[in-house]
């Protein structure tokens, strides 16, 4: 995700320079009502925060101090007892929710270490209020939580109760693939073809007693081997839950079943351009079939050629 789009520029932020005085900070904090403010030095480089309460423990330990006084302190000399870290344009939404936890805002660098922005706490929140609304009701991952979980993964096969969660997934699935245009998918068409007429059947993944991801997938069958194989349709780890090898465990869990299946193979399709998804792959001893081209047949066309 890009995280720019939700950066409040540097023009539009209130911030100061450290060579300013204790009375500048007090002025400019009063003028723009802020707790925190942002600091830099002259090149334009983040240096620091500077609280309200770093102010208030200086005024208080200087004992007596007039504002004619507090112009010869300079920013420098006054200790911070928080540091508000910066994070780069490329950094990820997990990392801003976690330090979200402890900050009011979030400074934004560049390659640099030039100060550009900040991300404000509220538009942190904002975003994840959203993103709940979106998932179906009960399902919270840890991305909404804690981050991601480092426990083991569990399997179980799905219920009727998983169908919002199934959708939900398709539909993550598809923007990832640039194909969410496609999915006319509704819990309705899933619920008559997953768990009455069983033409599917769903693996889900759990983590400390929250969804990770899941896998769907079916029977085929191959004449030359004269036994069915398992066919992968989807596999889809969240992101919050990725890099945790799970996508592999996905993978084990699903030959496991093959095997128990007496099936002779286990087969997916994966977009070309997929590169990343394609090395791990080949990683786990997978082969593309050189020489195939899948074809299909959908939507009118199919209805066409099912009326000739």
């Amino acid at each position: 995700m890009n995280i720019l789009l939700f950066l409040t520029p540097k023009n539009d932020v209130a911030y100061l320079y450290e060579d300013y005085t204790l009375r500048q900070a007090l002025e400019k904090m009063e003028f723009h009502r802020y707790q925190a403010i942002p600091v830099l030095n002259r090149d334009g480089e983040y240096v620091g925060t500077i609280t309200e309460g770093d102010l208030l423990w200086t005024i208080k330990n200087k004992g007596s101090l007039s504002m004619r006084k507090a112009e010869s302190i300079p920013l420098s000399a006054i200790p911070r007892r928080t540091q508000n870290e910066p994070v780069r344009i490329d950094t990820t939404m997990e990392m801003l929710i976690e330090k979200a936890l402890n900050q009011n805002f979030i400074p934004v660098i560049d390659d640099r270490s030039c100060f550009i922005g900040i991300i404000k706490r509220k538009v942190i929140i904002q975003y994840c209020y959203e993103r709940m609304q979106e998932q179906p009701a009960g399902f919270a991952t840890r991305l909404e939580q804690e981050g991601p979980a480092t426990n083991p993964l569990h399997f179980r096969m799905a219920e009727k109760e998983d169908i919002p969660l199934i959708l939900y997934y398709i539909k993550e699935l598809a923007t990832y693939e640039k194909l969410d245009q496609e999915v006319v998918a509704t819990e309705e068409v899933l619920e008559k073809s997953l768990f009455e007429k069983h033409h599917a059947e769903v693996l889900i993944g759990e983590a400390d007693g929250q969804p990770v991801g899941y896998a769907l997938f079916f029977h085929n069958f191959s004449t030359f081997l004269g036994r069915s194989g398992i066919y992968l349709e989807d596999l889809y780890v969240h992101p919050a839950y990725r890099r945790r090898g799970y996508g592999r465990l996905f993978l084990q869990k699903l030959a496991q079943i093959a095997v128990e299946r007496e099936c002779g193979r286990l087969e997916w399709s994966c977009l070309d351009w997929n590169e990343p998804s394609i090395r791990f792959y080949k990683s786990l001893g997978a082969r593309p079939m050189e020489g195939w081209t899948t074809f299909r047949v959908d939507g009118e066309t199919l209805r066409a050629l099912a009326e000739s």
